[in-house]
């Protein structure tokens, strides 16, 4: 992945980040509600949203590929 500092991700979205690639499908369903929460007061800037939306994107295709196998 490009590097997120250069993209100018804060150390809180890489935490957030490292979480999403480990969670499970009802932990990534409690996550969404928690995030879109923080989008709407706020708390998280649009870049910052985006970033986030990609790792879970890439996390439930992961996930995706291993019910497959």
């Amino acid at each position: 992945m490009r590097n997120r500092e250069a993209a100018g991700v804060d150390a809180d979205v890489e935490a957030r980040i490292a979480q999403i690639e480990q969670m499970t499908l009802d932990q990534i369903a409690a996550f969404q509600c928690r995030i879109l929460t923080d989008i709407t007061t706020g708390r998280i800037a649009p870049r910052e949203a985006s970033v986030i939306d990609r790792a879970l994107r890439k996390r439930l295709k992961a996930i995706e590929q291993e019910l497959r196998s």
